[in-house]
This record gives C-alpha cells, sequence and structure tokens, in this order.
C-alpha cells in the first residue's frame, strides 16, 4: 500500500511538472512579433508611446522607419499612422494591466531616419537613443536612459532610473527625481536637475546649470562660459578650467560649495555667508570678512582686470575658492 501511496503521488508530481513547463512555453509563444517598415520623409516628426519593456532607437542609412521585435504580453496590437510628416506609434494596452513586470513588456528596436526628430513616452520602460540628429524628447517614469550621439533639441525625463548622456549636442534639458544622472562629452547648453541624484559632468558644455535638492554635483568643465548652480543641502564641486573670463553664479541653503578654476583666472568675486563663517580663499591670498552686525561673512576681490564674475551665497554652508 505504501509503494502504491509513493508511486502515485510521483505520476501526479512529473503531471504537475509537465504542466507547468507546458503552460511556460506557451506563455513564452503568446507575446506578438511585429516587422513593420515604411518609408518616411528625412526629417519625419516620430512620435513613439511605449508602456514598459525595453526600447532601443537607431538611426538607419535610408528614410525608412522600421519597428522589429516583440509587443507587450498584455497588448492587444499596435498602431502606427503616418501623415504630411508626422508618424504615430502605439503599443495598445488594455486600460488595466494583468500583474506583470517589466520583463512582460514590449522588447523592440525601432530603426529611424537620422535627421528625424522623435518623441517618445513610456512608464516602466528602458531607452537606449543614439544616432538621431533632428531633435529627442524621451519621457519614462522607472525606466533608465541612455542617450548618445543625439542633436538639436535634447529633453531626457524619469523619475526613478538613471539617466546617461554622451556626446550629445544642441540645447539639452535632463532631469530625474530618484536616480543618478551622468554627461560626458556633451556640447552646447545644458541643465541638469535632480533631487536626491548626483549629477557627475565631465564636458566642454558652453553653458551650464546644475540643481540639485539633497543630491551631489560632481562636475570636470572645460571652456565653459557660464556656469549657474543651485543646492539646498547637497554638496557642489565644480572644476573649470581654459575659461579665461568666466561668468559663474550658485547658491545653498546649507549644503556646500567648491568651485575650483585656474590661477589666471580675470574675474570679480563677491562670495557671501549669511549665518556660518566658512568661506575659504584658496586662489588669492585675499580673506573673508565678517559682516559688521549680524553672524555673516563676504569675500569680494577682483582678479585681472575683473572681466568675467563669480558670484556665490550661501545661508549655512561652507564655500571654498580654489585653483586648478
Amino acid at each position: 500500500m505504501r509503494s502504491s501511496g509513493f508511486a502515485e503521488r510521483a505520476v501526479l508530481l512529473l503531471v504537475a511538472v509537465i504542466l507547468v513547463s507546458v503552460t511556460r512555453m506557451a506563455y513564452a509563444q503568446d507575446r506578438q512579433s511585429i516587422d513593420e517598415g515604411r518609408q518616411v520623409r528625412p526629417n519625419e516628426r516620430i512620435s513613439l508611446n511605449v508602456l514598459r519593456g525595453e526600447v532601443a532607437i537607431h538611426p538607419g542609412e535610408d528614410n525608412l522607419l522600421r519597428i522589429q521585435g516583440r509587443l507587450d504580453r498584455q497588448a492587444e496590437g499596435f498602431e502606427l499612422d503616418s501623415a504630411n510628416g508626422f508618424t504615430q506609434f502605439t503599443v495598445v494596452m488594455p486600460r488595466r494591466l494583468r500583474g506583470g513586470s517589466r520583463g512582460d513588456g514590449s522588447e523592440l528596436v525601432i530603426t529611424v531616419p537620422e535627421g528625424s526628430e522623435i518623441e517618445f513616452r513610456g512608464v516602466d520602460v528602458d531607452v537606449d537613443i543614439r544616432g538621431v540628429r533632428g531633435g529627442a524628447k524621451v519621457t519614462t517614469v522607472n525606466g533608465e536612459i541612455v542617450a548618445s550621439d543625439l542633436g538639436e533639441y535634447v529633453q531626457l525625463q524619469t523619475v526613478n532610473g538613471r539617466i546617461n548622456s554622451e556626446n550629445n549636442r544642441g540645447r539639452i534639458e535632463i532631469e530625474n527625481v530618484n536616480a543618478d544622472l551622468r554627461d560626458r562629452g556633451s556640447q552646447g547648453r545644458i541643465s541638469l536637475k535632480t533631487i536626491n541624484g548626483k549629477i557627475a559632468v565631465e564636458n566642454r558644455a558652453e553653458e551650464i546649470s546644475f540643481s540639485v535638492v539633497n543630491g551631489e554635483v560632481d562636475a570636470n568643465l572645460e571652456g565653459t562660459r557660464s556656469v549657474e548652480f543651485s543646492t539646498v543641502n547637497g554638496t557642489v564641486d565644480v572644476r573649470l578650467r581654459d575659461s579665461e573670463r568666466p561668468r559663474v553664479r550658485g547658491s545653498s541653503v546649507s549644503g556646500s560649495i567648491r568651485l575650483e578654476l585656474d590661477p589666471d583666472v580675470d574675474a570679480r568675486f563677491d562670495v557671501q555667508s549669511n549665518v556660518g563663517r566658512r568661506i575659504e580663499n584658496r586662489l588669492t591670498d585675499d580673506e573673508a570678512e565678517r559682516a559688521r552686525f549680524g553672524p555673516g561673512a563676504s569675500l569680494r576681490f577682483m582678479t585681472g582686470s575683473g572681466a568675467g564674475s563669480v558670484d556665490i551665497s550661501t545661508v549655512s554652508g561652507g564655500i571654498r575658492i580654489d585653483r586648478n
């Protein structure tokens, strides 16, 4: 009797394993494949809407828009419409998702004309976009964005995902909330904003601005003419090289600021601390002076003819001016 019961349980277990395997195989094959292509204009404005998954966008050798890969497991299909230089692609999803994760999302490779303008919108989706010269606006919520070799106007936005920007050109705006931002090799006018993340920069931007609340800025800049930054509780560390007459404006509440400049910089300096007195000057022999009334301190001096300007203020944080 015991051996018979054991055999029955073994058979039942085997049947269960087979059913699970078959179910998984069917589940893996129930995703709709897509391979759609059409001729568009070289400067086509292309709008892409993918709720979740992974999407790669890169340029092709001709004016062909091509979308390849697999749709979201819960997708009800897709819509692809073109007219008068505008193209829109949407993965059609139900109003309510039946659970699942990003791994159940779409897996797409989208080839576009190099001169096209791209607008991408998603929620739980990672995006890798490169080589598009006509402009790019990428917005997601929880996904990571990797963007390189983009041109014209570049806007990258997410909430919880990291953003990695490299070798982009033009007017660049990068923003998230709880993750890190990184830019390397980009040029033009650049704006970077985060609340709790870290901003790491190494580029030759003509103009650049940083904004953090509790985060951190670590910037290596070369030839930049204009630098602006603000922080509440975070730290800002900026090293500026080969900028003879820069214009620098920055502020903090309780965060610390360190600015490193070339020894032969030509600028007027106005550095203010409203409550604390931690102003350190290692660029020249000029020293900070205590406020006549109140607990603050100030540091004012000039190098060269004073062609540039450095204006930095804090409420209670520390400020240090250093030399490269």
